[in-house]
């Protein structure tokens, strides 16, 4: 795949340079500043750009003209300075990461995780998705009601608006799996936790899930539902795509939760889908973001070719018809 590289800092640009010099990958150049990175995109554009996030502008706001000319982005910050990153995921960024660096010796630090992590996001640009995991055991009628959401590519500002949309006495539990790298889970949780009325934060190995709370799935794992109806994380497996996983969540919640309500956001490939589809089987009401305001209609898109997902709808309208669902007794 063809690359390119735009940021400010030349030792994170050399970082970057002999990190990449390791794959397959084409790099095609590197850009210093915003005018050298325009000037590049227009004159040569990659496949993919791993772009400085301030590069991008105040709140991500140079990133949907990069997007619109076809180019793919990974956002790079650092994870005690992410700032408008995940706006730039909710714009659709595929990606945030942390860059590697050169030590005072000059050696790279960090350069074989970033590496696997380019991998695993420029994989996203062509058709992807995992396998769901293995359905053993029969579901539990307990409580409490769950609204569950899964998203990709855009899903920051999607998931932000689904949840400004869900009312203070919520008297259902929201699970969220949003594909994000690790270290930025607990950003996500408390920037979320600033676009809703709800409380927001990581689900915790044990922890039971409340209604009225919402809970991110974190990092170490895949989240998943075990029978007592606590959280618990499932180890990943080096192949698997995406981690946390979506499909890994929704399977778990089909076979050890009261059927709830669910949506599939906007994303690439076809993660959650599976899980969604199975959800349904077991007496779920499923959903899915139409194209019109999805980011990304590949998630969505494959949920609803599959019979997963009962209906699409418009992203304003996902929060409302999951209120709805819960109020008709579904959950």
């Amino acid at each position: 795949m063809k690359l390119a590289i735009a940021h400010r800092d030349r030792l994170v640009r050399e970082a970057l340079r002999r990190t990449l010099s390791r794959s397959d990958h084409e790099l095609l150049w590197q850009a210093a500043d915003r005018t050298e990175l325009e000037r590049e995109c227009r004159r040569q554009p990659p496949a993919l750009l791993l772009v400085e996030l301030e590069l991008l502008g105040r709140r991500a706001e140079h990133l949907p003209r990069l997007i619109e000319g076809g180019i793919s982005v990974i956002a790079l910050a650092s994870s005690q300075a992410a700032g408008d990153g995940y706006e730039a995921l909710g714009l659709g960024a595929l990606g945030l990461i942390e860059p590697p660096r050169l030590d005072e010796s000059g050696e790279l630090i960090g350069g074989q995780r970033t590496l696997t992590r380019i991998q695993r996001l420029a994989s996203l640009v062509g058709p992807a998705g995992i396998g769901s995991p293995a359905a053993t055991a029969a579901p539990s009628t307990r409580q409490p009601p769950i609204i569950a959401l899964g998203a990709s590519t855009g899903g920051p500002l999607a998931l932000a608006k689904v949840l400004a949309s869900l009312p203070t006495d919520l008297q259902a539990a929201v699970l969220i799996v949003q594909h994000i790298e690790s270290e930025f889970t607990s950003g996500l949780a408390e920037w979320l936790g600033s676009q809703s009325k709800l409380p927001v934060s990581v689900a915790e190995r044990g922890d039971t899930p409340r209604a009225g709370r919402v809970y991110v799935a974190g990092s170490g794992g895949h989240l998943v539902l075990l029978p007592s109806l606590q959280f618990s994380r499932q180890a990943a497996r080096a192949s698997e795509l995406h981690v946390p996983s979506v499909d890994a969540l929704f399977t778990s919640l089909a076979l050890h939760a009261a059927p709830g309500v669910a949506a599939l956001l906007t994303g690439m490939g076809s993660d959650g889908v599976a899980g969604l589809g199975e959800m349904r089987r077991r007496g779920w009401h499923t959903l899915a973001q139409d194209e019109r305001s999805s980011v990304v209609y590949g998630m969505p898109r494959a949920a609803m070719e599959s019979g997963a997902a009962q209906q699409a709808l418009d992203l304003a309208a996902i929060g409302p018809a999951l209120v709805r669902q819960l109020a008709k007794g579904r959950a």
